[in-house]
């Protein structure tokens, strides 16, 4: 496992010698979009020796009949459709880059090359690629470099190409989310949290949406999760929306770098819903925390996704909770991250999740550890819907608290391993499975609540209030925090008066004027 994360760490280190020259989201588009094309000719010319090797046979056995045959079968772009594989035209082919590397306007030959790739593909890559190349703030040695760079891309032996793009691919994105910091925080959701919300939610089949999709991550996580189960990619079809165009366009990437196709929209979620009819049996999401001005009154009247109320203008959550609901199956499951003030926060959105909470919509929540994100160290928790549960987890919540659950890989970050990601998911199963409470419920860590328990707290889904932990300021509700400051301070300011009096009443035995 160490050599292979040298592998992607050694391509990263060279290719981000250049990036103290252009701003990272710039950068960013120049590199992915490279890593795209080169992925795009490899595969052609990798399938191109399989229909050879194919043809061959029948070369052997008739030379006379199929020998003459074999250029122009080779050519018939069907053989390469049919296998999801677009043929590409010499001029924006990785070898016609290639052999133009060191030439001066190297960035127009590109820019020319996917502008070819679009108008031959319109439907698969019509603004897909990023067309940056003469824009961009990199001389032609500079990107000469970096198509080198590519171009020996060690594909070692046994293994398959689009794993090897995939891979590089997903670590860049994760390099430049942690150069980025706030920003890359837009577009990347840490892969151990998209990989423990789709094994809670045990993602196999059916449709899967996501809202606000950034990069991918939750359709990369559940694909990969299919791929070790041995089940078959087809059996997902994938969903997905998001606000920005540039961030549509790493996502599209991001799928057809690994052979799949998703129904990938650009809109606002909140005002501008592009799959309204869309009902899905896995919801994904990691959606911006606590987002305000959000377009309160640019809603529509009767907006059927806010059967529980509308939330304020200063903090969208509840909008995306909401949204979540409105577009699951009869039997459809929701997984997604959410800023912790929503688990506790009073007011209107206190209500609706009142009202959420008494329909027995959630089934699970999860306390995260600090320090997930390489954008904020603001703390999160994943929330577990169904829309319908089976009978035995009717009027009950599954409590868990995950907080202590990490590993450092930095100063400013921690990670949730393997082994943490099962311990979780096996509470979850159990749950599911009937297992007797006393067998899930372990001190300091799960509980398993019923609903009446949960209405005497006030509706508050802070999980260490359930699994014996003792409050964190953090998760404290917003009323409860501002009442209990309040009282520390009249207590302060009381001392302080009592102090005073005290100093007042000696200097006044002393015979000294105040």
């Amino acid at each position: 496992m160490e050599k292979d994360l040298l592998f992607e760490d050694k391509l990263w280190k060279a290719a981000d010698k250049l990036r103290k020259k252009v701003e990272v989201h710039e950068y960013k588009y120049i590199v992915l979009g490279l890593l795209f094309l080169r992925y795009l000719s490899y595969k052609y010319e990798e399938t191109k020796k399989e229909l050879k090797k194919e043809f061959s046979f029948k070369v052997k056995e008739d030379p006379d009949t199929y020998g003459p045959l074999m250029e122009s079968y080779l050519e018939d772009a069907d053989h390469y459709l049919s296998r999801g594989v677009l043929p590409i035209p010499y001029e924006a082919s990785w070898e016609y880059i290639k052999k133009h590397a060191n030439q001066p306007n190297i960035g127009e030959i590109i820019d020319q090359a996917i502008e070819i790739l679009e108008n031959t593909y319109p439907k698969q890559l019509k603004d897909v690629i990023p067309k940056k190349f003469t824009q961009i703030n990199l001389d032609p040695h500079d990107i000469a470099y970096l198509i080198n760079l590519f171009t020996n891309i060690d594909f070692g032996r046994g293994h398959n190409g689009k794993d090897i793009f995939g891979r590089v691919y997903e670590y860049f994105l994760g390099k430049f989310a942690e150069a980025e910091g706030r920003k890359g925080g837009e577009f990347y959701t840490p892969r151990c949290l998209t990989k423990l919300i789709v094994e809670i939610l045990d993602v196999r089949e059916g449709r899967i949406f996501d809202p606000a999709c950034g990069s991918g991550g939750f359709f990369i996580s559940a694909l990969e999760r299919l791929e070790k189960l041995g089940l078959e990619r087809e059996r997902l079809s994938i969903y997905g929306q998001d606000s920005k165009d540039v961030v549509w366009k790493l996502c599209k990437m991001n799928l057809a770098i690994r052979g799949v196709e998703g129904d990938i929209r650009v809109g606002d979620s909140y005002h501008d819903d592009k799959f309204f009819d869309l009902r899905a049996e896995y919801v994904v999401s990691n959606p911006p925390f606590n987002d305000s001005e959000w377009g309160r009154d640019r809603l529509k009247m009767g907006d059927p996704r806010f059967k529980y109320g509308i939330p304020p203008e200063n903090n969208a959550n509840y909008v995306w909770i909401q949204h979540y609901i409105f577009h699951l199956a009869s039997d459809g499951k929701a997984g997604f991250v959410m800023a912790n003030g929503a688990l506790s926060v009073g007011g209107i959105e206190g209500e609706i999740r009142k009202k959420i909470i008494e329909d027995d919509l959630i089934y699970g929540i999860v306390a995260c550890p600090p320090k997930l994100f390489y954008t904020v160290s603001l703390p999160v928790s994943l929330w577990f819907l169904r829309k319908t549960k089976p009978e035995h987890m009717k009027g009950k919540i599954l409590f868990i608290y995950a907080k202590n659950l990490y590993k450092p890989i930095s100063r400013r970050q921690n990670v949730i391993t393997d082994e943490h990601i099962e311990k979780i998911v096996e509470k979850f199963r159990m749950f599911e499975k009937g297992a007797p409470e006393e067998e899930i419920n372990e001190v300091g860590f799960a509980k398993v609540a019923a609903i009446e328990e949960v209405a005497k707290n006030g509706y508050v889904l802070t999980p260490g209030r359930y699994v014996g932990i003792k409050i964190d300021e953090e998760d404290e509700p917003f009323e409860e925090k501002m009442k209990r400051y309040s009282g520390e301070l009249s207590k302060l300011l009381k001392e302080e008066e009592e102090l005073t009096y005290k100093i007042k009443e000696v200097f006044k035995a002393l015979g000294w004027e105040i």
